[in-house]
């Protein structure tokens, strides 16, 4: 599998990340997506504080997870059972996404 290095930047920082070329393009969506819910928070609220703003997007982002894998566990399975596997790989990947930026942060 091939790897590509890429920079995402989320809430004013920059992370360099190794991936694969078939991630790149969900990687820099998602770090979109978590730019954009932090822009909501910081409008909606009188919040400015960088980590409190992460604090809250990682926030709903979990329990969206927990949403998925709950609607997926309790749904019978022959019901949609196509959405369920893409909803239980979009759950992974956001936590695989998740996972890899704490590595990243952490140096």
């Amino acid at each position: 599998m091939s790897q590509e290095t890429i920079n995402i930047e989320i809430a004013g920082r920059s992370y360099p990340l190794t991936v694969s070329i078939e991630e790149v393009d969900g990687i820099i969506n998602a770090a979109e997506e978590i730019d954009a819910m932090i822009a909501k928070l910081k409008s909606q609220f009188a919040v400015q504080d960088r980590n409190d703003l992460l604090a809250m997007t990682a926030l709903q982002l979990s329990i969206r997870i927990k949403e998925i894998e709950f609607g997926v566990a309790k749904s019978a399975p022959e019901e949609n059972s196509e959405n369920k596997e893409e909803d239980l790989k979009l759950a992974t990947s956001v936590e695989d996404l998740i996972q890899r930026l704490n590595a990243a942060i952490e140096g």
